[in-house]
């Protein structure tokens, strides 16, 4: 019988090659991972068709023939939702937000962004700080990229006012019309998507039980309101001068 051949004791040596190897993929995936956005909206669709594959199955009528998703199309117009609208907003006012001129607010069906006092109006007055309009021009800027309807709300302290004004209701409506009329200034967003709010005293988002607090309470609210049906959203034409071109309304 012929000797038999004796192999080497432990791993063999191409093991250690093949275990970097495995460790630089390993790396590479990771670093693929971390670089990557995970789309909020898209991950609460999953989601929930998830569920309802794993959930009760239940019988649906379809009076529609089933049509296929695009994913090119759906990758460059991404569903508009509070999240969209919020993404938007951060990377607008990303400087104002860090300042801490502004304070924004997601909730489930809006996204509101709170203007400071100190940065809109004079105390007791409707007229707007020259530093303001910069900000509030930015302001339109988004809202002429989302769809949905805009509330502009005042909102004011305790404190009594004098001058021209007979109550606080009357300041933060003022204030809130003052803040409408310069986002429309520029005729590029549709008037039927405004509203301009009073609300007085009557919100204060703390107690009115010192300075700090007073000035917190003073604020003007603008409500991006999450769109009911995003598909009808549309760019409006404007004309030569930049102005949005205004149809003409029904005679009665």
């Amino acid at each position: 019988m012929g000797k038999k051949c004796e192999c080497p004791k432990g791993a063999p040596m191409w093991m250690v090659t093949f275990g970097d190897l495995m460790s630089l993929l390993l790396c590479f995936f990771v670093l693929l991972l971390s670089f990557s956005t995970t789309d909020p909206a898209m991950y609460k669709e999953v989601a929930g068709s998830l569920e309802k594959a794993f959930g009760v199955q239940r019988e649906d009528i379809t009076l529609e023939i089933p049509k296929g998703i695009d994913i090119i199309s759906r990758d460059f117009n991404p569903p508009f939702s509070v999240d969209v609208i919020l993404e938007k907003i951060k990377s607008a006012i990303k400087l104002e937000l860090i300042k801490g001129e502004i304070d924004v607010e997601a909730l489930s069906d809006r996204v509101i962004l709170r203007l400071k006092d100190e940065i809109t109006f004079p105390p007791g007055s409707d007229r707007l700080f020259k530093r303001s309009k910069p900000i509030l021009d930015k302001i339109r800027t988004i809202i002429e990229s989302v769809p949905g309807d805009i509330s502009v709300e005042g909102h004011t302290d305790d404190t009594p006012v004098t001058g021209a004004f007979k109550s606080n209701w009357h300041l933060s409506a003022a204030r809130a019309a003052t803040v409408v009329e310069y986002l429309l200034s520029r005729h590029t967003i549709d008037p039927q998507r405004m509203a301009a709010v009073g609300f007085g005293d009557s919100r204060p988002l703390v107690l009115n039980d010192s300075p700090e607090h007073r000035a917190r309470n003073r604020r003007v609210e603008i409500v991006f309101m999450q769109p009911s049906n995003p598909d009808d959203f549309e760019v409006k034409p404007l004309d030569k001068k930049g102005i949005l071109k205004q149809e003409p309304l029904p005679m009665d």
